[in-house]
């Protein structure tokens, strides 16, 4: 560089420069004017207040003097600060900068400017002293010294106008740099490169290689005066069209497009993504890697999930979400290796359409087969296997059963067995001994099914007879009594036992509906024992006590 700062005691920073830049002597045939701008205070990073600066310029006419005419240098500063008149001290030309008071630095900055400075003649490296007097709480200000060193390179010396021939090039396109210079030592350094580029007598310099991101470049021009080495520098920039790109750290705001292959090269590296992974616009997402997929994680996917090779899953599979989510397999489920395919569900297996059973079944717990099932192999059912479900007893008491003008009327909400009790009591007399009957009607679906009780009865005695009838799953149902005789509606009662098939279902009421509704089970069979128990306690004449009509469909 042709501008250096010495650091010494001092706390606050200062960083110069010049104009013309780099300084030229002046020449027997013409005097070179120059200016210095010190700009004190940038990044400062301790505490320090300043209450005035000095600067001394060497005075003379060699090779470390700036110049032999210290009065001629006029002075500025910025704002709030006043320099002196340049006091030509003891071969030096004094300037002093002071605030109106003490000035703490907390990054501004503060400029200090020599300008109509006369050059001398003799090439070389100028130290210019800085003094200031500073602290770093606001009291005991005390002097500290520092220093900035300036090159005077020698009269006519040119370096000037770096610059590509093109500021942008194709991505893996050379660039080609030009520059105008005097005779010198030049060294070009460029992009990641340690180290420079020799260029003695060239202009000109084309890149070994093509360029794939925005690079700069610092060209360097050394000239030796007297044992000095006087150095200055020029920096340029060349931008990439498509550039290869290297950060650190990276944030894209909007959508980003990699039309080639992207990939992680330290395998210890994750790959982040807040959203989604998908492919372009409709396509799905492929992974092509021989090696597949390996998910450490849990794995959610809201859409589609197609694997066309083999996949190994290592853990628990759930297919999460309603109870209409599926998980449907083209070829077969089957347990690893030669083991069984194992339902370990405490709920056990549900199959909603036709099951396929093309090898042996054993079915150790209760099943339910639901739908049509097909089974066509040999089957074993080793535990206890139902197919009717417990019977639901509709119970019309003595003098409730339906009759023509209120009929039971029902749909079969699964298939199942129908069967009709009839207890009939009869109160003929004696002598006569002659028994009159109670007829009961069932129609299915429009086919008609009678049952009648016998005509002799023994006088006071009862009767009980029953039809069982198979219905399919949707027919309609009536049933009703009708009586000859004087047998009486108080001496009729009336059962219908209703055993669904596969799943346990109740006739779907629709008229005539009865006052009770039990089942087969021990507790329901003892209920319905004990009504009947209840009208054959009647007397033979009693009539039982009055109840509301059924309704008329």
């Amino acid at each position: 560089m042709s501008i250096q700062m010495v650091n010494s005691t001092n706390l606050l920073p200062y960083e110069p420069s010049t104009d013309p830049n780099p300084l030229r002597v002046s020449s027997p045939e013409e005097t070179e004017y120059g200016s210095i701008n010190i700009n004190v205070g940038g990044g400062i990073t301790t505490p320090a207040w300043c209450n005035k600066i000095t600067v001394r310029v060497p005075l003379g006419s060699g090779a470390g003097h700036l110049t032999d005419n210290g009065a001629a240098i006029r002075t500025g500063a910025s704002t709030g600060w006043t320099p002196s008149a340049p006091n030509v001290v003891g071969g030096f030309a004094v300037i002093t900068f002071s605030p109106a008071r003490a000035v703490q630095f907390t990054g501004q900055i503060v400029s200090l400017t020599l300008s109509n400075i006369e050059i001398n003649r003799a090439p070389g490296q100028v130290s210019i002293e800085i003094v200031e007097n500073s602290s770093p709480t606001n009291g005991n200000f005390t002097d500290k010294n520092a220093a900035v060193e300036v090159d005077k390179f020698p009269a006519g010396f040119v370096f000037r106008n770096f610059a590509p021939e093109k500021i942008m090039v194709e991505n893996g396109e050379a660039a080609v740099l030009r520059w105008e210079g005097s005779d010198a030592k030049y060294t070009m350094y460029w992009g990641d490169a340690p180290a420079g580029v020799p260029l003695d007598k060239e202009r000109t310099w084309t890149t070994p290689v093509g360029l794939t991101t925005v690079t700069g470049f610092m060209l360097r021009a050394e000239v030796s005066e007297g044992g000095t080495t006087l150095t200055h520098t020029l920096t340029t920039a060349v931008t990439v069209r498509v550039p290869d790109l290297v950060v650190r750290n990276l944030t894209v705001q909007g959508p980003a497009v990699f039309s080639e292959a992207v990939s992680l090269n330290n395998a210890a590296k994750d790959l982040t993504v807040a959203g989604s992974i998908r492919g372009a616009g409709s396509n799905p997402l492929r992974v092509s890697q021989p090696a597949g997929l390996k998910v450490d994680a849990k794995a959610e996917v809201a859409g589609t999930f197609s694997v066309g090779g083999a996949s190994t899953f290592n853990d628990n599979v759930t297919v999460a979400g309603s109870q209409n989510t599926t998980l449907t397999v083209l070829g077969s489920v089957r347990g690893s290796g030669s083991n069984p395919l194992r339902v370990s569900q405490p709920a056990g297996l549900k199959v909603d359409a036709a099951l396929s059973v093309a090898g042996t079944a054993t079915l150790a717990g209760a099943t339910t087969l639901s739908g049509a099932t097909t089974l066509s192999g040999t089957t074993v059912f080793t535990g206890v296997t139902e197919l009717f479900k417990r019977a639901q007893i509709r119970f019309w008491n003595r003098g409730q059963a339906p009759g023509s003008g209120n009929k039971f009327t029902s749909t079969a909400q699964t298939d199942g067995i129908l069967t009709c009790s009839v207890k009939q009591f009869d109160a003929t007399s004696m002598e006569k001994n002659i028994g009159y009957k109670a007829n009961l009607t069932l129609i299915v679906a429009g086919r008609y099914h009678y049952c009648a009780a016998p005509m002799l009865r023994q006088a006071g005695g009862g009767s009980e007879y029953n039809l069982t009838v198979p219905v399919r799953k949707g027919e309609q149902i009536q049933a009703w009594l009708t009586v000859d005789g004087s047998c009486w509606w108080e001496n009729v009662a009336l059962a219908l036992a209703w055993s669904a098939a596969g799943k346990q279902a109740d006739l779907m009421t629709v008229s005539g509906e009865a006052p009770y509704l039990l089942d087969d089970s021990e507790e329901g069979m003892a209920e319905y024992l004990r009504l009947l128990a209840e009208d054959a306690a009647l007397p033979i004449d009693a009539k039982p006590e009055e109840s509301a009509e059924a309704p008329v469909l």
